[in-house]
């Protein structure tokens, strides 16, 4: 297989693991909360990437890190994870999982509108049919109600907010990881960051009680919660190869298609079906993202 296809198919594996980390997410929310759920990943995880980055021969560059950077990694670590993913995981227990998947694709159309706003990036009349197809599947998205749903519209935007925020605060971890991903390599900077995301939740008031609550968890909820760590680990490696071998481009497109692996694991795994708006804001969706990068 050619450097391409490799890329292609850790751009897809990165987004399958995504889709496959909330759904599980969701299906254990009963039993944990959002933060330990991620603080439990995020160290697990974490530590695997760790481990992995070390035997593949990037403890050197590990170690020469310069202060500066690993402070701007570790807080963009905080902002994005320990913040945005934990309201995004809140979010969803208000929306579902499809509907909060399509509507954090905000978070792409963010970076773009602040790539031309403040850095002067070009705008042809691909990228504007782009962000004009993105605004139009959020719209449907946030129009419609959940199958499932008989939540008021109060309680509705209350998980509109949760995941805007969370995709905020994506786009602000991911504007802090700029300046000193020029001068670190990205399996040396997601080791250095992956395991400290579970490290601030877990001095957070929301992990509090975090072990105790996974120790009393039964057995098919201790396996689901591995295989989300495990998922994590997976998907931020695979995640690094789309973007190597992909270039940039091609391999954040890929990511971002998660909302449609969710589509099928939310009807076959939660036994939800997203509705048509759901599903058409959905598939409008990523079809904008993928205009945007082109």
């Amino acid at each position: 297989m050619n450097g391409l296809g490799m890329g292609i198919l850790g751009g897809l594996g990165s987004a399958a693991c995504w889709a496959t980390i909330t759904v599980l997410g969701r299906s254990i929310s009963g039993a944990l909360s959002p933060a330990v759920i991620n603080a439990v990943r995020a160290i697990s995880g974490g530590l695997l990437v760790v481990v992995v980055a070390v035997a593949a021969g990037y403890g050197p560059e590990i170690l020469r890190i310069p202060l500066w950077a690993l402070l701007a990694f570790w807080i963009s670590m905080g902002i994005g994870f320990a913040i945005g993913d934990t309201v995004f995981f809140a979010g969803m227990e208000y929306l579902g999982v499809t509907r909060a998947h399509t509507l954090s694709m905000v978070h792409p159309l963010l970076t773009t509108l602040i790539g031309i706003g403040l850095l002067g990036e070009p705008v042809s009349m691909v990228r504007a049919l782009g962000i004009l197809l993105v605004l139009g599947g959020l719209l449907l998205i946030v129009s419609g109600r959940g199958a499932d749903s008989a939540d008021g519209p109060a309680v509705q935007w209350r998980g509109v907010r949760l995941v805007l925020l969370a995709a905020v605060s994506w786009t602000i971890a991911a504007v802090l990881l700029k300046a000193p991903l020029q001068g670190v390599s990205a399996p040396a900077a997601t080791a250095v960051r992956a395991p400290m995301g579970g490290l601030v939740l877990l001095l957070t008031p929301w992990a509090r009680g975090a072990w105790p609550a996974v120790r009393t968890c039964r057995s098919p909820e201790l396996t689901r919660l591995g295989a989300i760590c495990l998922l994590s680990f997976a998907s931020s490696l695979l995640f690094t190869a789309g973007i190597k071998h992909a270039g940039v481009a091609v391999g954040t497109v890929l990511a971002t298609t998660s909302p449609l692996f969710t589509i099928p694991l939310e009807t076959f795994v939660l036994g939800h079906r997203p509705t048509g708006r759901t599903i058409a804001g959905a598939v409008v969706t990523v079809g904008g993202i993928a205009l945007i990068n082109l």
